[in-house]
């Protein structure tokens, strides 16, 4: 297991850098979010020799009249024009910060997701599909649980820990999604992207990165087992079809692209997803490098969440799933902790 990848743990300014820059992106965000309600603008239309008072709300001008003008009209304008000010202002600040933390990132050396990643997740909150949220279910959901841990997952480059990872994302929707609706998410965060011939949920830009976007699945079937202190999470006997990965719980994490900037990452409950990826790897319809290299996501995945990750519980009977060495890793840090708890007893 060594061989095939290693931890880096996070040292002290690596993380209080992250916590900084969290903190920046949160503030950003609540920011944007406050000039929500204020998106469109106000403006006077002269009609019939009378001035009114109009809101709209969107480029195309749509919104309805507030009044003609009058004193209260006047007061309602004068008000708005002082909170678009503020709120200007109050963003430009904000985003003065989250460029500022971006650098520190770079200096701390925790800038780590490739950057078309980064703007598609960036470009998901006000994209069509945001009623919706779009899961990362591949190799790049290891990012989320790298910073949550605190930790790297360091590997050669011929572990096929990461591989094809810098050439492609893999999306999965929990609610249907039309390919033109995809494709509009998708030119948000860059406008080359275009749908592959024969697919209507797979695109690739100029750069030849390629997305690809899992539709919802049907309802597992089968014997399914719980995950302890995770209620909604379950896994066929198989351990993990993409229905039981779509039905775990959410993992949401701030994480560091390659420029420096944070951006929000949504992925399975960590547990769901190694335990997917070990269901990938036995599957003999793949190519016999993608279930290594599945194999390898999963044991490091597990590893992560024993060693770093210790709210997130599994089974023994989960256990066995993995490779012998997971499983007793997993028996020797219950150890480590049963000797701990008695020593703190004492």
């Amino acid at each position: 297991m060594a061989a095939a990848y290693f931890f880096r743990e996070f040292q002290d300014n690596q993380q209080r850098t992250l916590n900084q820059a969290v903190e920046a992106y949160r503030a950003y965000l609540e920011a944007v979010e406050a000039g929500r309600p204020l998106k469109g603008g106000m403006h006077w239309k002269k009609i019939k020799g009378r001035e009114y008072l109009y809101r709209y709300r969107d480029r195309y001008g749509r919104g309805s009249s507030l009044g003609p003008r009058s004193p209260h009209t006047e007061r309602l304008w004068d008000e708005f024009g002082r909170q678009r000010r503020e709120t200007a202002a109050r963003l430009s600040a904000r985003r003065q910060h989250l460029a500022e933390a971006a650098r520190f990132c770079r200096a701390a050396l925790i800038h780590r997701v490739p950057q078309p990643v980064i703007r598609i997740l960036r470009s998901l909150p006000s994209g069509d599909l945001s009623a919706a949220p779009l899961l990362v279910i591949d190799a790049h959901a290891l990012h989320a649980f790298e910073f949550a841990a605190g930790v790297f997952i360091e590997a050669p480059r011929d572990s096929g820990l990461l591989a094809g990872a810098a050439s492609g994302l893999t999306l999965a929707a929990a609610a249907e999604v039309s390919p033109d609706a995809f494709l509009r998410l998708l030119r948000q965060a860059d406008r080359s992207y275009d749908i592959l011939p024969g697919d209507g949920y797979a695109a690739v830009n100029q750069q030849g990165f390629q997305v690809r976007l899992l539709p919802p699945p049907t309802a597992p079937s089968g014997h399914r087992m719980m995950v302890r202190n995770a209620p909604g999470l379950t896994v066929p006997d198989e351990s993990g079809d993409l229905a039981a990965l779509m039905a775990a719980p959410k993992f949401s994490q701030v994480v560091i692209g390659r420029r420096g900037d944070p951006v929000t990452m949504t992925v399975p409950d960590p547990r769901a997803l190694a335990l997917h990826l070990l269901w990938l790897s036995q599957r003999q319809d793949r190519e016999p490098a993608a279930r290594a290299r599945d194999r390898v996501q999963a044991a490091a995945l597990a590893e992560l969440i024993l060693r770093y990750l210790p709210q997130y519980h599994f089974f023994s009977a989960e256990l066995q799933l993995f490779p012998a060495e997971v499983a007793r890793l997993a028996e020797n840090l219950v150890e480590g902790y049963e000797v701990a708890a008695d020593l703190d007893a004492e």
